[in-house]
């Protein structure tokens, strides 16, 4: 049987960026043999993840334009926006680097009962395990750094399954990483269908779940988890705006503006909501329909 292919189409143009074969049930069952064995064989030390991750931030900031004219390409972001999201992303594998030397447990006192006098008891901290990560697409690049550098800094193999739209920049972050150092299998990206995308993330060989999408998916795939496996669900957001005279008016119109439009208004945290003084309530409406009706919409 022929395997099934993922068209990446340029979000204004339409015009195809890739034809990529996707995985099927024994290719995504694969991984998770991959990722597990990994994960029993032993973590990268300390030392190397951070070595990996200074290199892989290098190699992320050198391609800065190119990973920015890919987010535009493959998610419709307007390009200095996408630039924004790359140094963003620069900056997330930074800190995880910065995070590493806390990976430590703590010691915990035994004497504060008599049966506890003379013994030592203490901590420490171990990967936990397969991490599954189901990523969106309105940050395509940003949230696979959220995802993937987290599970590389403690040492657990990672699996992330892009959005099919924005699939481009989880595969080039993924090959920057090996050229980083990581040894093959610490992460693999998964391109498959939803059916093999819920076993994926339903396995009980999976240590944790990383979901960022809607509320309806992610509740329901969290009700399916096999027992034992942990998660952290990002779910959308309103993002409300409170006006009572404000100062700078007129920089407040401009603000709702821009941050109920960012990204055509399909980020958590684009403005849903405005709440002015209902005396005010239709001025403020005309104001800042004024300003959204000069917004340059097309390819940018």
């Amino acid at each position: 049987m022929a395997a099934e292919k993922l068209i990446v189409n340029q979000a204004y143009t339409g015009e195809v960026l890739a034809e990529l074969k996707m995985h099927d049930s024994a290719q995504v069952d694969a991984m998770l043999s991959i990722a597990q064995a990994l994960h029993k064989s032993g973590c990268l030390p300390a030392h190397e993840r951070i070595r990996i991750l200074q290199k892989l931030a290098e190699l992320v900031n050198a391609e800065h334009e190119d990973f920015a004219r890919l987010i535009a390409n493959e998610g419709g972001k307007p390009i200095r926006d996408a630039r924004v999201e790359v140094t963003r992303a620069i900056d997330g594998i930074r800190i995880a680097v910065a995070e590493i030397q806390n990976i430590q447990g703590y010691e915990v006192p035994m004497d504060m009962t008599a049966a506890g006098v003379g013994h030592t008891a203490f901590t420490i901290m171990e990967p936990i395990g397969v991490v599954v990560a189901v990523s969106a697409f309105n940050h395509p690049l940003n949230l696979s750094i959220h995802q993937v550098i987290p599970a590389v800094a403690t040492g657990c193999p990672v699996i992330i399954k892009p959005a099919s739209v924005t699939p481009l920049c989880a595969l080039r972050l993924a090959n920057l990483i090996k050229e980083a150092g990581l040894p093959e299998g610490w992460v693999q990206v998964a391109l498959t269908n939803r059916e093999n995308s819920e076993k994926l993330v339903t396995d009980p060989r999976v240590g944790f779940f990383s979901f960022i999408g809607s509320a309806k998916v992610g509740w329901y795939l969290k009700s399916k988890l096999a027992p034992g496996t942990r998660c952290a669900l990002e779910h959308g957001g309103v993002a409300p705006l409170i006006f009572d005279k404000y100062a700078d008016e007129q920089g407040f119109i401009n603000g709702v503006v821009k941050a109920s439009m960012y990204h055509s208004g399909q980020v958590c945290v684009s403005v849903q909501r405005v709440y002015v003084p209902e005396d005010r309530a239709t001025e403020m409406a005309q104001k800042i329909a004024d300003i959204a009706s000069k917004q340059v919409v097309g390819d940018a």
